[in-house]
């Protein structure tokens, strides 16, 4: 594994120091040009977003790519509308298993929207869509097929700083390829007190999902962020809180609480996240949360286990290299939220590099060592994932 890591960080770091000499002479001005000549010619707006990933699971890696193409209508009257498909492939065999379920070309997106600048929009059709930090509903971007939703939604803004968001899913089209029915639905409210407090409340109601039973639950939450200065120090926070009746299986609750100071370049933060025995989150971007490897996935979508307590502090710093390199490094510890024994503990380091406005790279590794672990049928064995990609966007 390692002698792959020093392969694909060498070819990195040549990528980046050409992507980041291109971009200024030719590269980024020549781009500007195409699709300003686009621009002026076809009404609407084409995007293409790009990736290439090599993907490594302890010695297991392999090369996949992927291409989202699609065009968004001129805004006529309020009205609006989106097609996008998708193809994903392999180029080397033994990427990771998720993506390989969800090879081929699909239909991505394709929905309506009207909107009034005075009180909301309103979207219908199959779309991406995310609430909050995407702890319960999220894209998983992460992988290279985006989860997306057959979904009718509903954004209220005619109220001064309150922002009202509903949804009704019948649909859910995972990044394995599969297509889940559902009969879902929920409200988000949220009122700012200007950056340094926005309050959120909100219920989810999952119902009928298709041959998944677990799914099914009530969820209500709060949720409290912002940000403030504090003399050269930039203060961010989070606080979250659930409760959830599930169906099937255990009712569990959430808790998450997490802060960071910024100064001169640099970033520190602490975090302390609990899953709950019973506690199920489908929807959400799981990557996100406890951790790059992946290792608690199973049993944030299911809420099987003995639940999963996070304690994690990072530290990140823009080295100025080219046009800056953006580097994290985290460290997790986690433990059962219920029962004896602990869950283990993981290293995870990320580097993102923005060549010019189109091309990035990022580099991420997470290394998970199970000291024995296991309770609750999780965290059994140690698990190490490093992955490389090039992204385009337009």
């Amino acid at each position: 594994m390692y002698h792959s890591i020093k392969i694909i960080s060498l070819f990195a770091a040549v990528l980046s120091f050409a992507a980041y000499s291109l971009s200024a002479i030719q590269v980024e001005p020549a781009l500007n040009k195409f699709f300003g000549q686009i621009e002026e010619s076809i009404p609407g707006k084409f995007g293409i977003n790009y990736r290439i990933r090599y993907e490594e699971t302890n010695h297991d890696g392999g090369i996949s790519h992927r291409i989202r193409y699609g065009y968004t209508t001129e805004n006529y009257n309020g009205f609006t509308a989106n097609l996008e498909g998708k193809s994903l492939d392999g180029i080397e065999d033994g990427f990771n298993s998720l993506d390989f379920a969800g090879e081929g070309t699909d239909l991505n997106q394709l929905w309506g929207a009207y909107e009034d600048e005075d009180l909301g929009s309103v979207k219908v059709g199959r779309q991406i869509y995310t609430l909050d930090d995407q702890r319960f509903i999220g894209h998983v971007g992460w992988r290279q097929n985006t989860q997306t939703f057959d979904a009718m939604t509903v954004t209220v803004t005619g109220f001064e700083n309150l922002v009202l968001r509903a949804f009704y899913l019948d649909q859910v089209n995972r990044i394995n390829g599969t297509q889940i029915d559902v009969d879902a639905f929920g409200i988000n409210t949220a009122y700012a007190l200007g950056k340094p407090l926005k309050l959120a409340g909100f219920y989810y109601e999952l119902d009928d999902t298709e041959t998944l039973a677990r799914w099914d639950s009530e969820t209500v939450g709060l949720r409290a962020s912002g940000e403030f200065a504090l003399e050269d120090l930039t203060v961010i926070y989070s606080l979250s809180v659930m409760g959830q009746d599930a169906v099937l299986g255990q009712d569990g609750g959430y808790f998450s609480a997490e802060t960071s100071a910024s100064f001169s370049g640099v970033k520190l933060g602490l975090g302390y996240d609990v899953l709950e025995q019973g506690f199920r989150t489908p929807l959400a971007t799981v990557h996100k949360f406890q951790g790059f490897a992946d290792v608690f996935v199973p049993q944030s979508i299911t809420g099987t286990g003995n639940g999963v307590e996070d304690l994690y502090i990072y530290a990140g710093y823009n080295f100025p290299v080219g046009n800056g390199i953006a580097a994290k490094v985290i460290y997790h510890s986690f433990d059962p939220e219920t029962g004896a024994g602990e869950f283990g503990d993981e290293i995870n380091l990320v580097a993102v590099y923005e060549a010019n406005k189109y091309i990035n790279m990022i580099a991420k590794y997470a290394d998970y060592k199970a000291d024995g672990a296991g309770s609750g049928g999780f965290g059994g064995a140690d698990k190490k994932v490093f992955t490389f990609e090039l992204n385009f966007n337009y």
